[in-house]
């Protein structure tokens, strides 16, 4: 038997759509790239929030993130045995799309060699703009929520963005 179904999360295009979509909500136009990984999964699959230990130190971080849960519930669709691989198999995708954002310089690529994926101010056309602030406006309390609580999460440890997200291995990072 053959299936074929179609999600954003392995699309390079809409990836790249969404990597704009954060980095024009973030603090400085810029996140560190595990940050924006993870903000990336959670901006196509929003109820896997839910699973997200929140930290004591971003205040209203978990009434936003139940709040966000309540807004954007799991449908029949949307479910997958693993979170962790889902994530682990966006890694190419996500990859993919950073480059081919660094090619077109809608990106810093100085920036992206110290982890850190900057926007350049200028270089996206204006229809290109209006098509990601109109996805903004539409789900503005989600993606605010990724790109600046979120993004405000350490990076690394038992304490970082992969542990408490249970998304990746943290357990050799070097704190």
């Amino acid at each position: 038997m053959f299936s074929l179904s179609y999600t954003p999360a392995y699309d390079p295009y809409h990836t790249v759509f969404r990597y704009l979509v954060l980095l024009t909500s973030a603090d400085n136009l810029s996140l560190s790239y595990k940050a924006a990984r993870v903000a990336d999964f959670f901006l196509c699959f929003p109820w896997a929030l839910k699973d997200v230990r929140s930290p004591q130190n971003i205040p209203g971080f978990a009434r936003d993130r139940n709040n966000l849960v309540k807004k954007y519930p799991e449908s029949d669709y949307d479910r997958f045995p693993s979170s962790r691989i889902v994530f682990e198999r966006m890694e190419l995708i996500q990859a993919t799309a950073v480059s081919a954002l660094a090619g077109a310089d809608m990106i810093d690529p100085v920036a992206l060699q110290a982890d850190k994926v900057s926007l350049t101010v200028g270089k996206l056309s204006t229809d290109l703009l209006s098509k990601v602030e109109s996805f903004r406006t539409q789900n503005l309390d989600l993606v605010q929520f990724l790109a600046v609580n979120f993004a405000r999460i350490e990076g690394l440890g038992k304490d970082g963005i992969y542990a408490r997200s249970g998304l990746g291995e943290f357990s050799y990072d070097v704190v």
